[in-house]
């Protein structure tokens, strides 16, 4: 492959020359979105998820643009030398809640999909994130194959999670298989970059060799402080604040919840109850937990939530001045981990998964 670079902006420009296995040529650029690449990026949606795709905005003409001058988001297209819009790559900000930046979205016309494309494509973006100010590099790649796992991890992305059970399939159609899971799970892959300490975090004793084990992965510094039987009494839990800090969100078409506890409190469990009568984990609904595992009453949360019917699903790193874990109630939908397509490290991490939530049971 012979790269030639050029341009002067942040973004600078590339152009490759590729082959598909049979010899066939193409000559293609990589480079940051203009105006008047709408139509070919809508075109890569649809030639993949027809009218499903879940960021429904990516249908629009205005708001890829709006999104584009926004500041948050920087849009990459690759074009062929004939000019036509042969795939897409976000790089997403989420500030200022969050400081890392996501690779997302990464979408190919499929008549380019045997060129190799992805690999350079994915270089091409972490070449840009990698010069800026993040707190971590992310991605959530998919878990119905593992070509996007497999490349990140060559990008020094650490496999650090699951978030199981997050899109019906019924409402989302794509051309890989999906086995027996009728809902679409992602994997959270994570690379350090700004945020080299995690500081203090506090999980209970099963979790420990699982969180050592992610951390080293990552190069950061971390304390662990475990604990064990963490009893739901009040007066075991002096200090605790009494109203917890969190927030949900509910997404109706995906029947997918996903909570946020940033700090736990003695109501947690009337609070979390609330919200489960509001969305009932019945049906195709499930919901996600995002556990703040600098909190010191974060064990006594996670204890509670076991209770409730969750369970440990991972970590999410680096991604903001907290650590988060993941936990998982799958509610009635059946989960077939066996059907998943994953890399060495994802099988890894769904199989300490696996043990800790048969062992807890």
């Amino acid at each position: 492959m012979s790269v030639e670079a050029y341009g002067g902006t942040a973004c600078i420009p590339k152009t490759m020359q590729l082959a598909n296995p049979e010899g066939r040529k193409l000559t293609v650029t990589l480079r940051e979105y203009i105006s008047g690449d709408e139509e070919g990026m809508i075109a890569c949606v649809r030639d993949e998820y027809g009218d499903t795709y879940f960021k429904r905005g990516f249908y629009s003409p205005d708001y890829i643009r709006r999104e584009a001058s926004s500041g948050r988001t920087t849009l990459l297209v690759a074009q062929t030398k004939a000019g036509e819009i042969a795939g897409m790559l976000i790089l997403k900000e989420y500030a200022p809640k969050e400081d890392m930046c996501e690779l997302a979205s990464q979408i190919f016309r499929k008549k380019y999909r045997s060129y190799g494309l992805a690999m350079p494509f994915f270089e091409y973006g972490m070449e840009i994130l990698l010069k800026r100010n993040y707190s971590a590099a992310f991605c959530l790649p998919v878990l119905f194959h593992n070509v996007t796992q497999k490349l990140l991890l060559r990008l020094k992305l650490v496999a650090a999670g699951v978030v199981l059970n997050v899109f019906d399939m019924d409402k989302i159609t794509h051309s890989y298989k999906n086995g027996r899971n009728a809902k679409h799970s992602q994997g959270i892959q994570v690379r350090a970059m700004e945020k080299q300490d995690a500081g203090e975090i506090f999980v209970p004793r099963q979790c420990v060799d699982f969180c050592r084990m992610i951390y080293g992965r990552l190069g950061v510094r971390c304390r662990i402080r475990e604990e064990e039987n963490v009893p739901d009494t009040m007066s075991q839990r002096s200090g605790m604040p009494f109203e917890s800090v969190m927030e949900y969100r509910q997404d109706n078409i995906q029947s997918s919840l996903e909570i946020r506890i940033h700090q736990a409190g003695a109501d947690l469990l009337r609070r979390l109850c609330a919200i489960h009568r509001r969305c009932p984990l019945t049906g195709k609904q499930t919901a996600n937990v995002f556990l703040n595992i600098n909190d010191e009453n974060a064990v006594w949360a996670y204890e509670r939530l076991v209770e409730a019917g969750y369970f440990f699903a991972g970590l999410k790193p680096l991604c903001s001045s907290r650590e988060y874990m993941v936990m998982h109630n799958r509610g009635e939908v059946e989960i077939y981990f066996e059907d998943y397509v994953l890399s060495g490290e994802f099988r890894e991490i769904v199989n300490y998964l696996i043990k800790i939530k048969v062992n807890k049971e």
